[in-house]
């Protein structure tokens, strides 16, 4: 009987192990958030341009009363916030913060502000031929339409979306971050069509070496005119070259 209770523990010990390590994480997944973490890091890491009530500091930075969870989520999960200096352009960065602590601030950020939730996003669910005609009317003048971003005047720029997940994309849309205007038009279904066709432009690899047209406009037209002016001066080479017969005819011998 002490054989089989040993072998027993150790058969299902590492069963045990696993399914402990299944539920853990949903466990951390589903706590509430730490108000109390929240505040702190947001005293400690905003509050000295937004402000500790959110309202904004002059110079520094804007006020959160529009600002929800998913404008919070989406700067903090993509490292644009916090800033190094006020009013830089926040570009996408290494995550300065832990799973908690995004958490935690995502939800302090807000209570302050009355912004649009974190979207919830189902890119199975999605249209590619609908997500493909939303995009290029809404996203693709500045962001290209292989998704490569490009500059768009006056020191900006459309970031890449090579590294945006789903749920940031969504985030975008409805929030309006940096100079990308705000898409309150877009229902749930939108969302998931538009998040759907950027998975897909990223599954295709259109911004690598080898997908011409996905390297930006500049690059393109690069492209565009070399592949002209090849077939030009050949064909300018072709017509100036030496011919004694005509040369003869022209010169009346």
């Amino acid at each position: 009987m002490r054989r089989i209770v040993g072998w027993a523990a150790v058969v299902l010990m590492p069963a045990g192990v696993a399914i402990a390590s299944l539920v853990q994480p949903s466990a951390r997944a589903a706590a509430p958030p730490d108000e109390e973490l929240g505040a702190r890091l947001y005293a400690s890491q905003c509050a000295s341009c937004h402000g500790s009530d959110g309202s904004g500091v002059d110079d520094r930075g804007p006020s959160l009363a529009e600002e929800g969870a998913a404008s919070a989520d989406f700067v903090l999960r993509t490292g644009r916030m916090p800033l190094a200096q006020p009013y830089m352009q926040a570009r996408r960065r290494p995550v300065q913060f832990t799973e908690e602590e995004i958490v935690a601030l995502v939800a302090h950020v807000a209570a302050i502000g009355d912004g649009p939730d974190i979207p919830e996003v189902d890119t199975a669910r999605g249209s590619l031929a609908a997500g493909s005609e939303l995009f290029q009317l809404n996203c693709a003048a500045c962001h290209v339409a292989a998704g490569s971003g490009a500059v768009i005047g006056g020191g900006l720029e459309a970031p890449s979306l090579m590294a945006s997940s789903p749920t940031e994309v969504a985030e975008a849309v409805l929030v309006g971050p940096g100079a990308m205007p705000v898409f309150g038009a877009f229902d749930a279904q939108d969302l998931n069509d538009v998040a759907a066709y950027v998975e897909h432009l990223q599954e295709e690899r259109t911004t690598s070496a080898g997908a011409l047209g996905g390297v930006g406009p500049v690059a393109e037209g690069l492209a565009a005119w070399l592949i002209g002016l090849v077939p030009l001066l050949a064909l300018c080479r072709w017509i100036g070259r030496p011919d004694p017969a005509r040369d003869d005819i022209e010169a009346g011998t």
